[in-house]
Order: structure tokens, then C-alpha cells, then sequence
């Protein structure tokens, strides 16, 4: 068996040594640094104290790394709101998710296993509101979000973030549709109705797809700035992606020998983007295995 195993490694080895195998590893590995880079500066930037990040040659690591910049951003008086903003992105998001975890995977059941008259013209008419950007409509949401009493509300961004409801739809379908017909016949068999078949059969086979939904609606609406920023007019209703934006241009209200308006701004972005780090981080392996059980099979 191991001598099974180090021959196979071997093969393994080879093949990554032929010249076009080489050639898009190199390829892959520029493109993650182009990719990374970005964050590594920003990362570097948040621990650069002010004469650092002004000298005339820039490093791209700290030489004498410093947590003044964090340390200003959550103590400064007018932005003393940060944790307050992070609490409400993390409200608006986890309900956010989990309405959309509901709603996907009841109408992919329906769309995959239900026949209802406009089944098919419904789905297709739902994947093609994809294609048309949230931001076009955005006054009609704003009218549309007053005339319901919602602006203003984190019940409302709640409910208004899961009706772009196109692609988690796709994901959850494409799972329901993976699942063998055998195993809900058995069931309809042994006398289990349609919420039962749904419950108890088909959604335990489709946790993958529901995580990839959750992650991908954790990283709409956690970044979101637009719509929130239309609907939302006071500043302890306000979101992550907002209370950052505000930083810039922060300069010229300030000076200090040790933070400079760029640090501060680069650790806030870093303190914004660590949750979707993690998450990815944390649930990569299930979000490979989401997409690959059921969303990739057409």
C-alpha cells in the first residue's frame, strides 16, 4: 500500500513537471500575487506609523510595526461608532442570510420538483433579473422602502437584500436536482407529503449548496455600501462599508506624530475585510464541496 501510494506521488511530480503544466503554475502564481498584493499593502499600511508611510523610498513590510492606527480608529471621538457600526453589519447580514437560506431553498425545491403551470418561463424570467444591476431600480427602491415604513430600519435592509434572489435560487435548484428521484419515491411511498419530502429528504442532501448561498449572501451584503447608504440616513443605523468610507479625507481635521490619514484608513479596511476573510478561511473546503456536489452539474 505505501509503495502504491509514493508511485502514485511520483506520476504526481512528473506530470508537474512537464513544460505546459509549469507554465500555468507560473501563470496561476503571478495572478495570485496581482490579486494579493492589494491586501498586503493595505495589511502593511495599517501597521506603518506616519514617518514610515511617507518616506521617500516605501517598504512594502513594516520595519517597526505599530497598532497606533487601530488603536485610533476605535478610540478616536468621532469614530468611537465603529464597533457599533460592525455590530449592525453583523445583524443586517446573519438576517440577511438566513432569509435567504429560506427563501432559495423552498423555491429551488418548487422549481426542481414541483410542476406548476409557468414553472419553467418563471425560473428563466427569475435568472434573467441577474443581469440587470440593483442600482438601476434604486429610486423606485427608495419610494418603494418609504411607502412600506422600511427606510431607516435594519428590518428593512433584511428584507430588501435577500430579494436579489437570482443566484442562490440557480445554486439551490441545480442541488435539489442532483438528489436521486429514488429516494423521494421511497418516501412518497412510506406516505411523506410534500413538506415532509422536503424537510426530511431533499434538504439534509443539499447543507453544501445552502452553505455556499450563506457565504455568497455574507459577502453581498457585508461590502454592500449603495443601497444602504440610500436607505439609511442616521449614523448608528450605519454599516461597515459606510463608517470606512467616512475616513477618507480625515487628514486634514487631524494631526497626530504618529498615525497619518492613510494608516488610519488602511487599518479600518483591514478591520472591514477581516470577517470575510475569515469566513472564507473557515469554510473553504465546504464551499469547494458545495460546488462541486451539485451547482456544477447541469
Amino acid at each position: 500500500m505505501a509503495s502504491a501510494a509514493r508511485i502514485a506521488r511520483a506520476r504526481v511530480a512528473r506530470r508537474n513537471l512537464r513544460p505546459g503544466n509549469i507554465a500555468i503554475n507560473l501563470a496561476l502564481l503571478v495572478m495570485c500575487a496581482v490579486c494579493l498584493l492589494p491586501v498586503i499593502w493595505c495589511i502593511s499600511s495599517s501597521l506603518k506609523d506616519r514617518f514610515e508611510l511617507y518616506q521617500t523610498l516605501p517598504t512594502l513590510f513594516p520595519k517597526q510595526p505599530t497598532l497606533a492606527n487601530y488603536r485610533w480608529i476605535f478610540t478616536q471621538a468621532d469614530m468611537s461608532r465603529l464597533p457599533l457600526n460592525m455590530f449592525n453589519s453583523f445583524k443586517v447580514t446573519v438576517g440577511a442570510i438566513i432569509v435567504q437560506c429560506i427563501t432559495a431553498s423552498m423555491a429551488g425545491f418548487a422549481f426542481a420538483r414541483l410542476d406548476f403551470r409557468g414553472r419553467d418561463l418563471l425560473f428563466y424570467t427569475l435568472i434573467a433579473l441577474m443581469f440587470i444591476p440593483r442600482a438601476g431600480g434604486l429610486m423606485a427602491l427608495y419610494e418603494l422602502m418609504s411607502f412600506l415604513k422600511l427606510r431607516n430600519s435594519h428590518l428593512g435592509l433584511i428584507l430588501l437584500f435577500p430579494s436579489a434572489i437570482s443566484v442562490a435560487l440557480f445554486i439551490m435548484r441545480q442541488n435539489f436536482l442532483s438528489i436521486p428521484r429514488e429516494l423521494e419515491d421511497a418516501a412518497l411511498i412510506d406516505g411523506a407529503g410534500t413538506w415532509r419530502l422536503f424537510w426530511s429528504v431533499d434538504l439534509p442532501f443539499v447543507r453544501g449548496g445552502l452553505l455556499v448561498v450563506a457565504i455568497f449572501e455574507f459577502v453581498y451584503v457585508w461590502g454592500e455600501y449603495l443601497i444602504t447608504l440610500t436607505l439609511v440616513d442616521f449614523p448608528e443605523l450605519e454599516t461597515i462599508a459606510i463608517a470606512v468610507t467616512k475616513l477618507q479625507g480625515w487628514g486634514a481635521h487631524f494631526t497626530s506624530d504618529v498615525v497619518a490619514s492613510y494608516g488610519t484608513e488602511a487599518a479600518a479596511y483591514v478591520v472591514a475585510m477581516l470577517p470575510v476573510i475569515l469566513v472564507f478561511v473557515l469554510m473553504q473546503k465546504w464551499f469547494v464541496r458545495g460546488l462541486s456536489e451539485g451547482i456544477l452539474k447541469m
